[in-house]
């Protein structure tokens, strides 16, 4: 592995030392809208709109609200009924501002439909609410050497039946949303009606500005406390969302890796569009760490 890594640096040096000028042009990134939208069992949906950024566009003069998309017509439907969602203030989405629904509540084993028109264009996309599957049990245990800091912890009988896929979200007391840590998407391939345990660390929300020299906080990110209340969200979600979150973060883990294959980012939004829209069917946990 180590003559692989560094044939493949010396490469690189031999190119950066070569002296004829080459002209190479750059690509650009077409605008493309960014949707990031759910709709859970006993909740109405919600789908958040942006642009993306260009790739080698200057940031200059910009500033995050001229990435938001808020003039654009977003409908969902049952199949029977149709929701116009309108857009609103909700400090518990990605962005704090969405557009959320009102007349459609999602259940287990419904249909929904997406529609966005936005920036001259039609965006359409289907998912699924599966039948919730609940944890069997929760809990917060150190994890060594640390005594005082650890991971949040469960416990899932898993029903036997290939075709099951889980998202893990969590948030404390003061968090400002549900977040789902590294990893936090999986599916039944190796774990079909077995029972198992597993484990995960606090997820940091990417939209919070990150602390400055605070060494505690530094010591403690990933872990929770063990004078935490941590609320567990576990999800049951559709192959075409898993397969979205799972090669989003396949990308994410190989950011500023030269030697890492691309990852191809897949959605199920139709018309050109990037994100996902994702049926969650939804159960609830509290841990109390001690």
């Amino acid at each position: 592995m180590k003559k692989i890594i560094f044939t493949a640096l010396g490469s690189l040096l031999l190119m950066a030392s070569c002296e004829e000028d080459l002209d190479v042009k750059l690509p650009g990134s077409s605008n493309k809208v960014v949707i990031e939208g759910n709709i859970e069992n006993g909740r109405y949906a919600q789908v958040t709109l942006t642009k993306n950024i260009p790739l080698f566009s200057s940031l200059s003069g910009t500033s995050l609200s001229d990435f938001y998309i808020t003039d654009a017509s977003v409908y969902v439907s049952d199949g029977i009924t149709t929701d116009t969602l309108t857009l609103g203030i909700d400090s518990s989405s990605a962005l704090g501002i969405t557009y959320m629904g009102h007349s459609i509540i999602g259940v287990p084993g419904g249909t929904y439909y997406l529609t966005v028109l936005a920036n001259g264009g039609t965006y359409t996309a289907v998912t699924t609410i599966p039948a919730p599957i609940a944890l069997d049990s929760t809990w917060w245990k150190a994890q060594p050497p640390e005594d005082s800091l650890g991971y949040a912890w469960a416990r899932l009988s898993e029903p036997v039946g290939l075709g099951h896929n889980y998202r893990w979200f969590a948030k404390r007391p003061g968090d400002r949303r549900f977040i789902a840590p590294y990893g936090a998407t999986f599916d039944d391939k190796f774990i079909d009606g077995k029972s198992f345990e597993f484990a995960y660390g606090r997820g940091e929300d990417p939209t919070n500005p990150p602390p400055q020299n605070d060494p505690q906080a530094d010591r403690e990110r990933g872990y929770y406390r063990i004078t935490d209340t941590i609320y567990v969200k576990f999800c049951t979600i559709d192959r075409e969302s898993k397969d979205f979150y799972t090669t989003f973060e396949s990308a994410l883990g190989n950011n500023g890796n030269p030697f890492a294959s691309p990852v191809s980012i897949l959605t199920n939004i139709q018309g050109g569009g990037l994100g996902v829209w994702a049926g969650y069917g939804a159960t609830y946990d509290t841990i109390y760490a001690h």
